[in-house]
Order: C-alpha cells, then sequence, then structure tokens
C-alpha cells in the first residue's frame, strides 16, 4: 500500500541527518571553506567571548587590535544558502495545496495529510536554524567590532570616560557568554531566536545610554572651557594686556571690541553684550584701573556724559539702554565723551579740542547734511573723530553738573557734539550731560 510506505518513511526519518546535511559548506580543494570575520567552528561550537578588562595604557597596542578579513568562499557560500531558503519556500508554499488535495483521498489522505504536516514542521525547523546561525553570526561579527573599537580608541581623558568604557567592555563579554552558550543548544528552537533578539535589543541599549552619557559629559566640558576663557580673557584685561592676541582666533568668535573714548581697543566677553546694563557694568569694571586714561573716562560715566555706538565710517548706529540690537561677534562699539554745544548756522564742524574748522564748502552741503545725519569725520588738524547732531524733541535732558574742563580731557579721542538752542545751552558752559 502506498500509505504504508509513506509511514514507513516518516518512521525512519532522522532529524539529525537532516541538520548534519544542512551544515555542510560548499568545499574547495577539498578543505571546507569559512568565514574569517567569526572563529566559530562546527565542532566546538566556540566563539571568541573574552574581551580583557585591560588598563587603559594599553588602549592603543597595536598588538590588541583586531582584523576583519572577509573569506573568498562566503560570497559562494551565501549563494548556496540563498538557493537552499528558496527551494526550501517553494515547497512550504507547495505542500500546503497538496495536504488540502489529499484529505479527499479515501483510507490514504489521512496519513498523507499527517506526513505533508511534518514535513511541514521539519522544514520549519531547518529554516529557522538557518536563520538563527545567520543571526548568531551577525551577533558575533558585532561583537567582535566593538571590541576592536574599544581596542583601538585613545586612551580615556578622565575617570568618567573610563567608567563608561568598562560598562560597555563588561556588557560585551555577558552577550559574548551567552552568545557561547546559544552555539552549544539546538538553533531551532524559538528560544533561541528570542534570545539573539534579546543580545542585540541589549547592545542597542548600552550604545544609547554611552552616547546620551557622552553627550551630557562633553556639553559640561564645553561650557567649563568657556567659563575659564572668559575668566582668563577678564585677567588679561585687569592687567591691561589685549586678550586677543593671547588666545588667538577663538576668542574672536566669543568677542567684540571697544574702542574707548581715548581711542583704546578691548576685547569684551559676548555674554555681557546682550543688554545696555551688563555691557555699561562691564565698563565699569573696565575703568577701575588708577590709569589717567581710566581715571578720566570713569569721571564722565559717573556723570553720564558719554554714548556708545557702532561707528563703520559710513553711518553712526547709537547703542542706548531704549535702542540694544543684537550684538554680533567681532562688532567694534565705540564709546564717546558728549559735549553740548549751541547751534551755528554755518557749515562747518569745529573741534571741540583744538578749535579746528573743518569746511566742507558749500559745494558739499549734502554731504554735510548727511553727516549731521548720522555719520563721523576725523579732525583734519588733531586726528580726533567726533559727530556733531541735533538732539530728537523728545531727548530727556540731565541737570547733573558737567566734568570740569582739566588737562587730562586731552587724552580724549573720541567724543560727540550735541548741539542745542542758545538759550538751552546757556547754563551748560559747552558739555552737556547725555542721558542714555
Amino acid at each position: 500500500m502506498p500509505f504504508l510506505w509513506v509511514k514507513g518513511s516518516v518512521k525512519d526519518f532522522n532529524l539529525g541527518n537532516v541538520f548534519a546535511v544542512r551544515l555542510k559548506r560548499p568545499t574547495k580543494n577539498g578543505r571546507k571553506q569559512r568565514s574569517s570575520t567569526t572563529t566559530y567552528h562546527e565542532d566546538d561550537h566556540s566563539i571568541p567571548a573574552d574581551i580583557p578588562m585591560q588598563p587603559s595604557y594599553l588602549a592603543t597596542d597595536p598588538s590588541l587590535q583586531v582584523p576583519i578579513n572577509i573569506s573568498p568562499g562566503l560570497a559562494t557560500s551565501s549563494r548556496v544558502e540563498s538557493s537552499a531558503r528558496t527551494a526550501s519556500d517553494m515547497a512550504q508554499t507547495f505542500l500546503p495545496v497538496v495536504q488540502a488535495v489529499a484529505g479527499a483521498i479515501p483510507l490514504a489522505g489521512s496519513p498523507i495529510q499527517a506526513t505533508i504536516s511534518g514535513l511541514l514542521s521539519i522544514l520549519q525547523a531547518i529554516d529557522r536554524r538557518s536563520q538563527n546561525k545567520v543571526d548568531l553570526d551577525r551577533l558575533k561579527s558585532r561583537l567582535n567590532r566593538l571590541s576592536s573599537h574599544l581596542c583601538n580608541a585613545p586612551t580615556a581623558q578622565d575617570p568618567s570616560e573610563q567608567y563608561r568604557r568598562d560598562s560597555i567592555i563588561r556588557m560585551l563579554q555577558d552577550i559574548s557568554a551567552q552568545a557561547t552558550q546559544l552555539c552549544n543548544r539546538g538553533l531551532a528552537y524559538t528560544s533561541v531566536t528570542q534570545a539573539i533578539v534579546g543580545c542585540s535589543s541589549e547592545i542597542d541599549r548600552y550604545l544609547a545610554d554611552y552616547s546620551w552619557s557622552s553627550q551630557i559629559h562633553t556639553r559640561n566640558d564645553i561650557h567649563e572651557i568657556r567659563k575659564t576663557l572668559v575668566r582668563h580673557e577678564e585677567m588679561l584685561m585687569s592687567f591691561g594686556i589685549p586678550g586677543q592676541s593671547s588666545v588667538g582666533s577663538i576668542i574672536t568668535l566669543g568677542f567684540v571690541t571697544l574702542v574707548d573714548a581715548t581711542n583704546r581697543s578691548h576685547t569684551i566677553p559676548m555674554d555681557v553684550c546682550d543688554s545696555f546694563e551688563r555691557f555699561n557694568k562691564q565698563l565699569q569694571l573696565l575703568f577701575e584701573r588708577n590709569t589717567i586714561q581710566a581715571q578720566i573716562q570713569r569721571q564722565y560715566m559717573e556723570q553720564g556724559q558719554y554714548d556708545l555706538c557702532i561707528d563703520d565710517d559710513k553711518q553712526v548706529i547709537p547703542l542706548t539702554s531704549h535702542e540694544w540690537p543684537s550684538i554680533e561677534a567681532g562688532t567694534k562699539i565705540v564709546m564717546r565723551v558728549v559735549f553740548e554745544q549751541e547751534t551755528s548756522f554755518r557749515v562747518d564742524y569745529r573741534c571741540h579740542f583744538c578749535g579746528a574748522v573743518n569746511d566742507v564748502g558749500v559745494e558739499s552741503i549734502v554731504d554735510s547734511l548727511q553727516r549731521q545725519a548720522g555719520c563721523s569725520i576725523d579732525c583734519r588738524r588733531c586726528g580726533r573723530r567726533f559727530q556733531i547732531s541735533r538732539p530728537r524733541s523728545s531727548a530727556k535732558r540731565s541737570t547733573q553738573s558737567s566734568v570740569p574742563r582739566t588737562e587730562a580731557e586731552m587724552y580724549i579721542q573720541n567724543f560727540h557734539i550735541q548741539q542745542t538752542d542758545a538759550g538751552r545751552a546757556a547754563g551748560s558752559h559747552g558739555v552737556r550731560v547725555l542721558d542714555l
């Protein structure tokens, strides 16, 4: 009877023989070909599971570097396994149809269905074993790569970094031990599939935690470096040493240049450039020194007879507590002493210090009006830079006393002449206080 032959075939079917056939690899010159990306052996099911907990000074030892080579037979083996997988898929697609048709056969239908069901289970177990083997090889290869990266990494610079590396090493050792145990088990089990997925997820979680922790420490290190640069610059300024030349172009990216009323340049950190109040406090610290230039400017600041602006030779942009724009790194801010002068109908620019008249001529009256609208000029005799302007009608005027004229005032190189009506300027002795 045909069904007796089928039943006998199923009874004599040896599952181990099927596995032994699937484990064989293509041969070349009588020797089995294996991928050298892992050291897995089919006889003892071993992998390179030991990752040494080595000191940090051995991290860059060339002898610890793990080379990864690809065997020439790997591509051939992949093609054979792919063909076997295709044949198995076709069989698993065709056999359920035969199983359904066999149900209509009298007497032999049930044994045939049982046989096909068993054969389908065998094929599924073979496919699961094959897939688990591929996934396990990938897991071992990933462990080798991570181990190689750790061995070739530069020496840890701080204890926190070394602690993170030690955690990764312990994790890799645990995963390697689990992978070794999986190799000693039957790869056709579903539990092996779940264990491989769990190992891969554990590696992903550790790497994500490592990356997150590294980013936190990196941001903290950047913040500490920034604070150190600011303290260093403040210390240099307290000794009257320009900071830009000492720390190079990195400082330029985070500082602005202040040209004070005596035409000296100072480097100011960007941290205090977000408002007029903070910038003004920085000026007070800057002029606490006992030099004559600092003393005279401090005196004008105490009386409020100064202003701040951005002068780019084409336009003067005032900087006040009411109009403080966004300051970019590298901007040059000019500090000027403010004097009040009676309005003149002549188109000239008389220097407040040397008295030289900077006449622009009748034909240049348009240029004169443009200068009065917001430009500065350089005195043709003493070289001081100044601007002459008229205040807006809504501008407030202070009643504080003006700074008395002294010889020290000759240090002033940048100033602003504010023209007013004759009656308003009569009691100010030629100098007014600008309300900021």
